[in-house]
């Protein structure tokens, strides 16, 4: 590592030193021989270059002798070069000011103060920007206004105004983590709070849950790749209450579960800056106004909570999952009443059965005798008294 850090060091000084010879002015050439080796009041770029190079290597000084010395060669009385050039840019300004950060000595006990105060100033200088990631900053109000509702979003030559602010909010978002959209996001505005007000709640921080159905990648504007954002996808998510009115979500960072697809469901959530009410063409576009409008919101990365990621159908897998058990249960049911009627079936058939061939038993006391003409309960008719007034066996006995 220290190997690394001095072959850096070395780099750097080299590059620092080209731009300290860089020329602005060149001086008739002398002979050699005829000039001092020490010029107090005429120095020349290759000794302070020189000089430069040398002061920043000492113990103790460091950097802050470059800089002096950087800063005596700018000066009005030597003019020897000129920051005009190399600072033209703040692309050229910030290599410049890295590279300084390169030469602080590691092992000084001043390098951490003197990495801070530099750090510091090459954000006040526009060098740099120093931007706290896990903070949600407010979106300047001066890009708010130039945002237009009920319309696409325009390319820069169209309107400038608006692409501004365009590159503003993903770039802004671009910079701020995740986990600070997640922590000040608002779960108060809904969707149609975004749609009946959108330049109350432009700017504002808001969540989104639903299904993603499709998510594509897109190109970004020249202005945005420049500053680092390289990438930025396109998806639209469905929410239950809403139907068949989607939002649509700009992210600069997808989840490594997840790919760009064209239809699929997943369950997700997202959170970012609300855009604008984004006037977009339907699929059908036959119809009579396939123009509609929707909330357009602008963050860092989404969460997917479920649904498939080898696999197009697996977000409803649970559900063919459950399927074979229902179709299980319901076979099982429908086969036992099947064998209940089944069997009570049978057991009626055997005791019709056994009805039918059974000899029935009855008690003598209900024989019929009426096949005996005349005849009485135990007395035969021949058995009868002559007189029909009774007998002395049977007195008062009549039929």
């Amino acid at each position: 590592m220290a190997k690394h850090n001095n072959f850096c060091k070395f780099i750097a000084l080299g590059f620092l030193y080209l731009v300290c010879t860089f020329p602005t002015k060149f001086a008739p050439a002398q002979d050699i021989d005829t000039v001092p080796l020490f010029q107090l009041f005429q120095p020349e770029q290759s000794y302070l270059a020189t000089l430069c190079i040398g002061s920043g290597t000492t113990p103790g000084i460091g950097l802050l002798g470059s800089l002096s010395t950087l800063v005596s060669g700018d000066d009005a009385g030597f003019n020897i070069w000129s920051f005009s050039a190399p600072f033209s840019s703040r692309r050229d300004k910030t290599l410049l000011a890295t590279c300084g950060l390169i030469l602080l000595p590691a092992g000084s006990a001043m390098a951490g103060i003197e990495s801070i105060s530099l750090l510091k100033i090459g954000d006040e200088e526009d060098f740099w920007s120093l931007i706290n990631s896990d903070v949600v900053r407010p979106i300047p109000e001066e890009f708010l206004e130039r945002v237009k509702d009920e319309k696409p979003i325009y390319g820069a030559s169209f309107d400038d105004l608006e692409a501004s602010a365009y590159c503003e909010f993903v770039l802004m978002a671009y910079q701020t983590s995740a986990l600070a959209f997640t922590q000040s996001a608002r779960k108060d505005l809904t969707f149609s709070d975004l749609m009946v007000k959108p330049k109350t709640n432009r700017g504002e921080v808001v969540e989104i849950k639903g299904r993603l159905r499709r998510l594509r990648k897109i190109v970004p504007p020249v202005a945005l790749y420049n500053v680092g954002v390289s990438e930025l996808y396109e998806g639209w998510v469905f929410q239950e209450m809403y139907g068949p009115n989607p939002v649509c979500i700009l992210l600069t960072q997808l989840p490594d579960n997840i790919q760009p697809f064209e239809k699929n469901d997943y369950l997700i959530e997202f959170q970012g800056y609300f855009f604008k009410k984004y006037r977009y063409m339907t699929a059908n576009s036959g119809s009579e106004n396939p123009w509609k409008d929707t909330p357009l919101i602008i963050g860092k990365t989404l969460k997917v909570t479920r649904g498939s990621i080898d696999s197009p159908e697996e977000g409803v897998s649970w559900a063919k999952g459950l399927l074979p058990l229902f179709t299980g249960v319901f076979l099982v049911f429908l086969s036992g009443i099947i064998g209940l009627i089944v069997w009570f079936m049978r057991g009626d058939r055997k005791i019709s059965t056994r009805l039918r061939n059974r000899q029935i038993e009855v008690d003598p006391i209900f024989k019929d005798y009426s096949v005996n003409t005349g005849n009485q309960i135990g007395i035969s008719a021949s058995k009868l008294p002559d007189n029909d007034s009774g007998n002395s066996t049977f007195p008062n006995y009549r039929i």
